[in-house]
């Protein structure tokens, strides 16, 4: 059997024997009664439906018809989504700024930072997942859950964009890592590094290991930093950038080790600033980075990645325009956001051609101060306008999958109760912010349709809702793995809403129903003579297995 056009997996026509899998069937016989079938096959049975009897020599008959479901196999591909639960729940930032997603969206304002450096731009805060803070940190020094210095918690660090990011180790609960920048104050040059912090240490506070502090991974750095999930959902990349080259250095987390040797890639602009923010896209396919730089200005380069192979390649666009900063990708990854000293400028990253994706720009907002954008466990994102009397607040883009001014960009929207924002806000693994995913399998009409989740970490409870009219209001489930059957042939427009905490997303993706085919051999044939070939086609699409029982 082969996989089918719509309608079915495999014909099959015989004669009594042992029948053959094609297209048509020429057929070759003595003058002698004879009954030819043609059964359409679905994965993975064959269903009876009409049978008519021989009573004439050499005829062509269509004896069994087995509808199938369309496409059922062409749509299967595995997606992966990456919603590890709510370690992406409580951000520390700024001036002792805080602010806590467990009791849903908006957020809360946090009045418990004990950020005394004032975080000028990069920081990282990590909780369990369950929502509950474990640490962070303004990339210099980290602090406990209970907000007092972590065990050997002082790292050598400078202020930075992205100053640090906690990365955990994969299958591991109890061990992460923490990755910040450093320099050498003779040769003025960054550099990138990481330590290991354990959670048992301290009587489960957490402490960073002795022997593992400091680790140098790359020399003349810049501030870029990003991490995405590896394609087989447990691996992680951690992405860098060189500084005055055009080199992305991707690290791989690995249940085993953090590997020392990166995957190089040399593509896109030269990085002559180490200022401005790096984002993967939540799916591992985009990069963006901002570059703010005294040399060639102000540009943000738009690239492909590979998270299975830590390639970057394929520049899609460099776009040189004064004071980029702050990037982030919508959780649908369909369209980047970046902010400069003026203006915030959504692009559309569907519209085709690098030049298509450019002409998209849409300006949201005028008057702004240079800052943070980062996309929250509630599927908005949210920025950190440090000046022009935002410096207090967070403002929201409340529908960042949406075109233009859609989106719809709040200003001033969540109050700090004081605490300001500075430039920065905390930078988390990417997949983690993912719009949550789902497969279906089974799309003939009159068979059961069953749904399921790709990643139900973190997720608390959901509700399906099919959108079939006729069947409208019993078109829904609570069910993780629900099986529906949908009234008519046509394409429905499924929702999943998922709940995590207080926090809620939804998604919609489009199923189609394929009817069941109906085959014709035409008119019944009487032939008198022998020698003769006879080509049966069905005349609807479809792979086929004959049967003439001989």
């Amino acid at each position: 059997d082969r996989y089918c056009k719509p309608g079915f997996q495999s014909r099959y026509w015989g004669h009594g024997g042992a029948g053959k899998v094609r297209d048509s069937l020429n057929y070759k016989n003595k003058m002698a009664t004879q009954s030819i079938s043609l059964k359409f096959k679905p994965f993975p049975y064959f269903y009876p439906i009409i049978q008519q009897k021989s009573i004439m020599d050499i005829r062509k008959h269509l004896i069994e018809i087995i509808p199938a479901l369309a496409i059922t196999l062409l749509c299967l591909s595995p997606v992966f989504s990456f919603s590890q639960g709510k370690q992406a729940n409580i951000w520390y930032f700024g001036a002792k700024a805080g602010v806590d997603f467990n009791q849903g969206s908006p957020p809360i304002a946090l009045l418990n930072s004990q950020m005394h450096n004032n975080a000028f731009a990069g920081c990282a805060s990590i909780s369990d997942s369950s929502g509950n803070l474990l640490f962070y940190s303004d990339g210099r020094t980290i602090w406990n859950k209970n907000h007092i210095f972590m065990q050997n918690g002082q790292v050598v660090g400078v202020p930075s964009t992205q100053g640090a990011m906690i990365v955990p180790f994969p299958d591991n609960n109890h061990l992460y890592y923490f990755f910040n920048f450093t320099w050498d104050n003779p040769a003025f040059q960054y550099h990138f590094q990481y330590s290991i912090i354990d959670m048992d240490l301290d009587n489960g506070n957490g402490g960073v290991v002795a022997d593992k502090k400091e680790i140098r991974l790359l020399n003349n750095s810049s501030w870029h930093l990003s991490a995405v999930h590896h394609v087989n959902g447990k691996d992680i990349w951690v992405l860098a950038h060189g500084y005055q080259n055009d080199g992305y250095y991707a690290y791989l987390a690995t249940v085993d080790s953090l590997h020392h040797t990166p995957i190089i890639s040399q593509v896109g602009s030269v990085f002559d600033g180490s200022t401005g923010y790096m984002k993967i896209s939540p799916n591992g396919k985009k990069v963006a980075a901002a570059v703010n730089s005294s040399l060639s200005g102000e540009f943000f380069d738009l690239v492909d990645f590979n998270n299975e192979t830590g390639m970057v390649s394929d520049i899609n666009l460099v776009h040189k325009l004064g004071g980029y900063y702050g990037v982030e990708f919508s959780p649908d990854n369909t369209k980047l956001y970046t902010n400069g000293i003026i203006n915030l400028y959504q692009y559309d990253l569907t519209a085709g051609s690098p030049q298509d994706i450019l002409e998209s720009e849409v300006i949201l907002t005028d008057n702004t101060s240079r800052g943070a954008l980062q996309l929250g466990p509630d599927g908005k994102i949210y920025c950190s306008f440090g000046g022009n009397g935002s410096e207090f607040y967070l403002s929201v883009i409340h529908s960042p999958n949406e075109a233009g001014l859609a989106c719809n960009l709040e200003r001033d929207a969540v109050y700090l109760e004081g605490k300001i924002t500075n430039e920065g806000l905390p930078s988390f693994i990417q997949s983690y912010l993912n719009d949550p995913t789902f497969t279906a399998q089974h799309f003939c009409l009159g068979d059961a349709t069953t749904f399921e989740i790709d990643d139900t970490n973190g997720i608390d409870s959901v509700y399906w809702k099919f959108n079939d009219l006729p069947n409208m209001p019993n078109d829904t489930s609570t069910r993780f793995s629900p099986e529906y059957v949908f009234s008519h042939a046509g394409t429905y427009h499924v929702d999943l809403t998922v709940y995590s905490g207080l926090l809620e997303k939804t998604v919609t993706q489009d199923i189609t129903i394929h009817p069941i085919p109906e085959p014709n051999l035409g008119s019944d044939t009487m032939f008198c003579n022998t020698g003769f070939v006879i080509t049966l086609k069905p005349n609807c699409d479809g792979t086929y297995r004959w049967n003439d029982f001989s």
